[in-house]
């Protein structure tokens, strides 16, 4: 027991020593502790995507004719399908010319009669006309046959216009282009009767091209303001357009209302159909920036971010939210371009501490 009891006593000032020896030494700073902490950064750029609002259309010919004919009839031939380039001039339908070919006939029968009827009239006043001065006919009789000879003169010349009637009803039958372009839509085929005045065939004159934009009720553009139209997928084929047409009133429907820009240089060589982006300048947004939702961090007084200075240490300023997108966030003023901001890692800083930024950044490396 002795033994034992000595044991510890000797052994307790020893442990007592070491452990005095333990805290005079001092402990290496651990790197993975005490450096400033790890952010990656985002700098403010103005997003030129920001100042304008884009909308979809499409290409139209600035004048569209729908056509048909001045004649009623069973279309008997089509000579174009839609797409097909057309000349002035070229048939585009034509209709059953049978019946159209028995009223010429019919009036040209009319014209003969009359031409006969005004021989005799014309025969019969002139001998009268030698009798009655000799007092051997009546008055009464030479002016009966004076008035015969102006009827049938008038029945000549109603003959004849009628038969003029019947000739342009008959060119009436074929259908023609009146202007150069494409044909854009059919609405009649072979086989269909029509009546005079249907149309039946669209085409889109040559000449320069149109934009045809549906706008929002909260976007009334001025008449003649110019705005930069794209073709979709070839944003670097660019057109001056000017607004011509914007409607007074919404689609029932939509609720849109339809806009037309003319499209000025070569646009003629655009296809009809292709679909084109307007750009639209928003007024008064100048100041806003769109930043990564990342750099949005709200301490309890609203949202902010940190700012890195030349010193790399973070001040926070106050910004408004005014939308949030997916990936990025879109802010009012208070931002200029150039400055740093905190983009991954905001939740761990504090006022006026020095951080360091991700490699690749510009800024000290891992």
């Amino acid at each position: 027991m002795f033994t034992h009891a000595r044991l510890r006593l000797t052994l307790t000032p020893i442990a007592f020593c070491a452990l005095l020896s333990a805290c005079g030494e001092h402990t290496a700073p651990d790197p993975r502790i005490d450096r400033p902490p790890l952010v990656s950064t985002a700098t403010v750029k103005a997003n030129p995507q920001l100042r304008e609002r884009r909308f979809t259309g499409v290409i139209a010919a600035r004048v569209e004719s729908s056509m048909g004919f001045r004649v009623s009839g069973k279309i008997s031939q089509r000579m174009v399908d839609v797409g097909q380039q057309v000349k002035r001039g070229d048939p585009l339908m034509k209709l059953d010319i049978t019946d159209f070919g028995l009223d010429v006939k019919d009036q040209e029968a009319a014209v003969a009669a009359a031409q006969a009827a005004v021989v005799k009239a014309d025969a019969d006043f002139g001998r009268l006309q030698g009798l009655v001065s000799i007092g051997a006919v009546s008055a009464k009789a030479f002016d009966e046959a004076q008035q015969s000879k102006n009827a049938a003169h008038a029945g000549l010349e109603a003959a004849k216009a009628k038969l003029d009637l019947s000739h342009n009803a008959y060119g009436y039958a074929i259908l023609r282009a009146d202007v150069d372009g494409v044909v854009v839509d059919r609405f009649a085929d072979t086989g269909q009767v029509v009546s005079a005045g249907q149309p039946v065939v669209v085409v889109a004159q040559d000449g320069p091209r149109e934009a045809r934009i549906a706008l929002p009720e909260t976007v009334r553009p001025a008449l003649g303001s110019q705005v930069t139209a794209r073709l979709y997928g070839n944003e670097s084929q660019k057109f001056a357009a000017r607004l011509r047409e914007l409607s007074g009133s919404a689609d029932p429907v939509t609720r849109t209302f339809a806009a037309r820009y003319v499209l000025d240089g070569n646009s003629r060589a655009i296809p009809l159909g292709s679909t084109v982006v307007i750009s639209l300048e928003k007024p008064g947004i100048s100041d806003e920036r769109e930043l990564p939702l990342g750099a949005i961090y709200d301490r309890g007084q609203g949202p902010g971010v940190w700012v890195v200075g030349d010193d790399k240490k973070v001040h926070y300023k106050a910004v408004n939210v005014i939308r949030v997108n997916e990936e990025t966030a879109v802010v009012g003023s208070g931002l200029t371009d150039g400055q740093t901001l905190v983009a991954l890692g905001a939740h761990q800083l504090h006022e006026g501490e020095e951080v360091r930024v991700a490699e690749g950044q510009g800024h000290e490396k891992l």
